[in-house]
């Protein structure tokens, strides 16, 4: 029975429990019976961590019924909350129970500032969590990569393999239905349809399809997001809402592993793992039949960080962390890439036009009753957006042949330059002006930083060096995007909705200004990769099959395996890398091979 419209609306206030402290188990006999209950097993596969990557293989994994799994998620159930499901609901996301609330550690590039980084605590990981744009980036993003098994050619099947292409694009490079979807949103504000007409107007070009490796990425053009009937689809909701059903497989959550444990002959044996909340700190280790494997899908900073605490990563620094080397692999917590980003803000004379007018009602921050309703009966309207589903690829002068710059367009006066802040600040405003913004997303950016320990206890949050800013190039790219909204957002096309700048400035004019405002307001467009390289190189740390290097029965699937990030938001890659690593699991004549298969783009 749906509940009343009055009812779901003023549910839609409720902020959501902040991260910090976990919350005490109430039974703790209770909990330690289950467990032991669970580690007392033997277990084909244990996948460490249940975001985007883990749900996949769980689900593909356990589908014939043969393979005995057992999942770890440090977060919560809690996937269907409804503020997980509602496109909009993300406002109430960041910094919340839902969230690990990362930040990186006195950035150089950035005026020593430190930078958060939103990553989901929740089975469904971080596809719980992010902005639902659906790009995999280009062809030859993958071709670039060098990976036998892992060129444009040999991945784009399984990306329609999961595939669920709502919109009826070209099937050469979108498959049908797959649990993976991918629709139009179901609003469109008029600032956004506005967007478009002056993007077309300036020379971008347009893009119905950002997704078609058939022409070039560039244009302008409305995102595509992995949503159904206006609804977010994460991998949990896609993937391990089926597979959660079966007897094969345990999920357990609110549990932290502590370690990958291995044999003398360094084949791992098992996990150990406590539970969060629990101040007896009463270990578990469940164990491995035998060839079974540990799969580490924590994301591109718990993966690093559990690889490290189990003796795998940089002799010295395990040393310095009073950790025993099991394998000496440099490249563990290298490399980490992200999509760093920086705002041009408007405010327009029109009032009521923002999607953040439409959404309150007037004076509070209370979600209009009728938005409520079309998201509840009918999968409409404007809770069905995140806000940031229009937008543009382009090149800069520091583009090296693909676009460099994404321009993600939001029907919204910013609260911030920090695109971040601005989510957060949302929920606590009541009375906003109306306007329009242009994050510039650096989507294919050189900067590197790095993972590393801050204990040998992984209820600790590690140290982040996203590295914003490293390379020129970067800043360039930015620079040029900030000179880009601004010269968006005053044409002429706006008629009577062109306003006046806010952020950065008009004080704000030349490439020093520009570049110290980007410093100082630089954030994360949640892309984050990398820090687990797969290759064969002395920088790695996987094989294209995806096994670590030095050890025996452990694997990485997730985010941290790309060697160079693509220039696209990244969920959608993180799902065709866990298609491809359990169907080569399964079938061993699918791994990857020699040489690396590409795809020829047509020009």
């Amino acid at each position: 029975m749906k509940p009343s419209i009055v009812t779901f609306a003023l549910s839609l206030v409720t902020v959501v429990t902040s991260s910090g402290a976990a919350t005490p188990i109430k039974n703790i006999r209770k909990a330690h019976a289950a467990e032991e209950k669970v580690s007392g097993e033997e277990y084909d596969y244990i996948i460490a961590g249940g975001g985007l990557a883990g749900t996949v293989l769980a689900e593909r994994l356990t589908a014939d019924g043969t393979k005995n799994v057992l999942m770890l998620e440090a977060g919560s159930a809690d996937y269907k909350n409804k503020f997980i499901n509602i496109p909009a609901g993300i406002l109430r996301l960041f910094k919340s129970s839902f969230d690990w609330d990362y930040e990186t550690k006195g950035e150089k590039a950035c005026n020593g500032r430190n930078v958060y980084f939103a990553r989901g605590k929740v089975l469904g990981g971080s596809s719980c969590l992010n902005v639902l744009l659906h790009h995999r980036g280009t062809n030859k993003d993958y071709d670039d990569w060098g990976v036998p098994g892992w060129g444009s050619a040999d991945v784009l099947e399984y990306f329609k393999m999961s595939h669920d292409d709502l919109t009826n694009r070209d099937p050469a490079y979108h498959g049908k239905g797959g649990e993976w979807t991918m629709d139009e949103v179901k609003y469109q504000n008029p600032l956004s349809k506005k967007f478009l007409e002056v993007g077309a107007a300036a020379g971008l070009g347009t893009n119905d399809d950002f997704n078609n490796w058939g022409r070039e990425q560039d244009g302008v053009g409305r995102f595509q997001v992995s949503s159904k009937k206006g609804a977010r689809v994460s991998g949990a909701s896609a993937f391990l809402s089926k597979a959660i059903k079966r007897k094969n497989l345990s999920v357990r959550t609110g549990t932290m592993v502590r370690r990958i444990d291995f044999d003398s002959s360094k084949t791992s044996t098992g996990v150990t793992y406590d539970l969060i909340g629990d101040d007896t700190m009463k270990q578990f280790s469940p164990k491995l039949k035998k060839g079974g494997e540990i799969l580490v899908t924590s994301g591109a900073i718990a993966s690093p960080q559990l690889l490290m605490v189990s003796g795998i990563g940089p002799a010295d620094h395990l040393k310095e962390n009073g950790i025993k080397v099991v394998a000496d692999l440099p490249g563990v917590g290298e490399n980490l890439q992200d999509h760093p980003s920086a705002v041009v803000s408007f405010k327009t004379p029109k009032k009521g036009i923002s999607v953040t007018s439409k959404l309150r009602i007037p004076g509070t921050t209370m979600t209009n009753p009728l938005h409520a309703f079309r998201w509840l009966f009918f999968g409409t309207g404007i809770l069905t957006s995140v806000g940031c589903d229009h937008g543009a690829f382009t090149k800069t002068s520091a583009a090296d042949g693909q676009s460099d710059l994404q321009v993600r367009f939001l029907p919204a006066k910013a609260l911030s330059p920090d695109g971040m802040t601005t989510f957060s600040l949302f929920r606590t405003t009541p009375n906003l002006e109306d306007g329009y913004s242009f994050q510039s997303v650096a989507v294919r950016a050189r900067s590197r930083g790095q993972v590393r320990l801050a204990s040998s206890n992984t209820h600790v949050k590690p140290s982040i060096n996203a590295g914003y800013l490293a390379d020129a190039a970067d800043l360039t790219t930015l620079r040029e995007g900030i000179k880009l909204g601004r010269k968006l957002g005053n044409r002429d096309e706006w008629g009577n909705l062109k306003g006046e700048e806010v952020y950065p400035g008009t004080e704000v004019q030349t490439d020093d200004e520009i570049d110290e405002y980007i410093r100082n307001t630089v954030h994360t467009a949640n892309a984050i990769v990398g820090t687990c390289k797969m290759g064969n190189d002395a920088a790695s740390v996987v094989g294209p099959d995806l096994k670590v290097h030095g050890v025996d029965g452990v694997r990485v699937i997730d985010s941290s395996i790309i060697p160079r990030i693509m220039g696209g938001q990244t969920g959608t890659p993180v799902v065709m890398i866990a298609e491809r690593a359990a169907a080569f699991m399964k079938d061993p004549s699918l791994a990857p091979r020699n040489p690396v298969a590409t795809i020829e783009t047509a020009v």
